[in-house]
């Protein structure tokens, strides 16, 4: 953003000789009536008084800024950074001030009355005026002369399109592995130590990152779950506005595509596996691809712009070791155009560097079990979910990418690969996450998010890179059809749905809300988000038994080394321990899995853990099988709990929905 400080105008149409807090009061009739709408009608949605209250003034905000801007305060200039951070340090201090009163109301006994809330509005908005005059708005020393008013255009649609999204997917349903993600976070919250006394694979950052997710959504008395939806729609439009400021467009139109697009892509280019840690990464590695494409044209950002773009961006590569092939490709292409211009000490890089090293040392220090723990533990026996290559391309997605690639050729625009940097990036980055997608070797479809949303960006380049134009877009029908078909493909796919939950929730329902569940299967769908969405307590400090079909194909194919044969008995041992100490009302053990066709079918999951006699024998002693069906054996508690937990149990943290 321009650095230069906004000025009063010397004059202005009649209206203007309005006194401005005339202006403002009218400003704030009209900002009121938007705000109150969409208040009550996230009222009439279930939301908390807090949380409409702030969805209501969300409504409003940008709408006030461009008219107390342009009209009430007759502000001329570009929009720089300092006033849009004056403007929303005022517009907090005001909230805070109107909360203050709702807060006082809801105590008074009047929750759920939409007095209070105009009580508020009145409080906030002659608080506003005094800031916005004094503070945000008030003339200063002109440093450069006047420039036209920046166009908005872009802000304007994506703003109220993200604060539309907040208020549609609150309910979004969210996959297995988000939910994991949300229960660990919690356990973590109620003194439960990640990799000691929970058994989890993937570094500690994305259950970190949801740590304070759920102090918000106990501040605001909403579900964690939709917390996470809305942190995930502001990721995308913080995305979106850093795209319209690092690119460079040929006009407003094409700014407010590449906006548009780059919120749609990073929300949408995966629906039913929402929230995942892919999406993350996407989303922020838009922008970050658009600043190396700048700095390839030999552009300058500011600071702070590539400060924020690398902030965003961190947080995305750190999640998995392999998504560092990203950022270390587009350096490489970095280097290879600058030569001996090229600087490694630049913001992005330094933010980067600076978080890459917080992290690492914050494992080392705060989780260091991750690394005697899990890594050997994953070494020795994660093995057992890869897949054959020929799984790995057998989804309709992978066809999409052969269609994308045929209609960037046949748009011609390979030929201009060298003389665009957006193209090149874009392509770079497809080509990284491709990569890491290969050497995960799995083949999972959550896995190919960010090479599908890459590739979905290079296509939409063609009609916002700098040189290019809406209508050359418009001008190849094909690259639109492609690019509608993949994101119809999307919603069609529709969101999360597990269509075990039902067959399970058929056996948890025997159980009293708030009683263990012990699901002792290889595959995390059997459990979850069943139990969580039950409020039953989850037993196992494993989400899955993840290392059985290890066990299983060593077994067959007289493989087993000593690590492997040692961290059965750490299995068998642990889950005995989870048992005892959570005396779970209902257990399930898995049969056989239809999804794992590398999994020998002659495992036998019970036959595995009755090898432990301890276990065999209380499994005995206190349940009643009630059913032997295909795919799972179910057991039903018939002993009284014990009143007294043994000793060395992990603490229980309450099931979600019933703190």
């Amino acid at each position: 953003m321009d650095e230069g400080p906004p000025s009063s105008a010397p004059a202005g149409p009649p209206s203007l000789s309005l006194p401005p807090i005339v202006r403002f009061a009218i400003t704030g009739v009209g900002n009121s009536v938007v705000g109150f709408a969409v208040l009550l009608l996230a009222l009439r949605f279930g939301f908390s008084d807090i949380a409409a209250n702030l969805t209501g003034f969300a409504a409003g905000l940008l709408l006030g800024f461009i008219v107390n801007r342009q009209w009430t305060f007759a502000v001329e200039g570009r929009v720089n950074l300092g006033e849009v951070l004056r403007y929303l340090a005022g517009f907090a201090l005001a909230w805070l001030l109107n909360i203050a009163v709702v807060m006082a109301g809801i105590r008074a006994g009047h929750a759920g009355s939409p007095l209070i809330h105009l009580a508020g509005i009145v409080t906030y908005s002659l608080a506003f005026f005094f800031i916005s005059r004094s503070f945000v708005f008030a003339p200063r020393p002109a440093a450069a002369a006047a420039t036209p008013t920046q166009d908005l255009m872009g802000e304007c649609i994506v703003v109220p399109a993200a604060a539309l999204l907040m208020l549609v997917m609150r309910h979004l349903p969210l996959t297995h592995d988000v939910i994991w993600q949300l229960w660990i976070a919690r356990q973590m919250l109620g003194g439960v130590e990640l990799y000691s006394q929970i058994n989890e694979i993937n570094p500690p950052l994305w259950f970190w990152m949801a740590m304070p997710l759920h102090r918000i959504a106990a501040a605001l008395a909403l579900p964690a779950p939709t917390i996470l939806v809305w942190f995930i729609v502001l990721l995308a439009l913080a995305s979106a506005l850093l795209v319209g400021r690092i690119g460079r467009f040929e006009g407003p139109r094409e700014r407010a595509f590449a906006m548009t697009a780059t919120l749609i892509i990073g929300l949408f280019t995966s629906l039913y596996d929402f929230g995942q840690r892919e999406q993350i990464l996407l989303i922020g590695a838009i922008p970050y691809a658009l600043l190396m494409a700048a700095r390839i044209r030999g552009e300058r950002p500011p600071m702070v712009l590539a400060l924020a773009i690398g902030l965003l961006a961190a947080p995305g590569f750190a999640l998995k070791h392999y998504f560092v092939i990203a950022p270390l490709g587009l350096e490489a292409l970095l280097v290879w155009h600058m030569r001996a211009a090229w600087r490694p000490l630049r913001p992005e890089t330094l933010a980067l560097a600076a978080l890459g090293g917080a992290y690492a040392l914050a494992v080392i220090t705060l989780a260091p079990a991750f690394l005697t723990v899990m890594v050997p533990m994953v070494k020795a026996a994660y093995f057992g979910f890869e897949t054959p290559v020929w799984m790995w391309f057998d989804e309709p997605i992978q066809a999409f990418w052969l269609l994308i690639l045929l209609a960037f050729v046949a748009a011609g625009a390979h030929r201009s690969l060298r003389a665009r940097p957006e193209y090149q990036v874009f392509a770079l980055c497809a080509l990284a996450f491709l990569a890491a997608y290969l050497l995960q070797r799995k083949g999972w479809q959550y896995h190919a998010i960010p090479v599908s949303g890459m590739l979905l960006m290079l296509l939409a380049s063609l009609g916002f890179a700098h040189g290019q134009r809406l209508a050359d877009l418009r001008a190849r029908p094909l690259v639109g059809l492609i690019i509608a078909m993949y994101l119809s493909f999307s919603f069609l796919e529709r969101p999360y749905d597990n269509e075990r939950e039902p067959f399970i929730g058929r056996f948890v329902d025997q159980t009293p809300a708030g009683s263990a569940v012990l699901i002792m299967a290889s595959n995390p769908m059997w459990g979850w988000p069943a139990v969580e969405h039950r409020h039953r307590v989850w037993a196992s400090r494993y989400g899955a038994l993840w290392m059985l079909p290890a066990f299983g194909r060593a077994r067959t194919d007289r493989t087993e080394t000593a690590a492997l044969l040692a961290l059965q008995q750490t299995v068998r041992r642990e889950n005995y321990t989870d048992m005892i100490c959570a005396a779970p009302g209902l257990i399930l053990i898995e049969n056989n899995e239809p999804n794992f066709l590398t999994r020998p079918i002659n495992f036998d999951t019970l036959a595995f853990f009755a090898q432990d006699k301890p276990f065999a024998d209380y499994l005995t002693a206190n349940y009643r099988q009630i059913d032997d069906g295909f795919y799972l054996r179910a057991y039903l508690r018939t002993t009284p709990i014990p009143a007294r937990r043994p000793d060395g149990c992990r603490p229980v943290v309450p099931p979600f929905g019933t703190e």
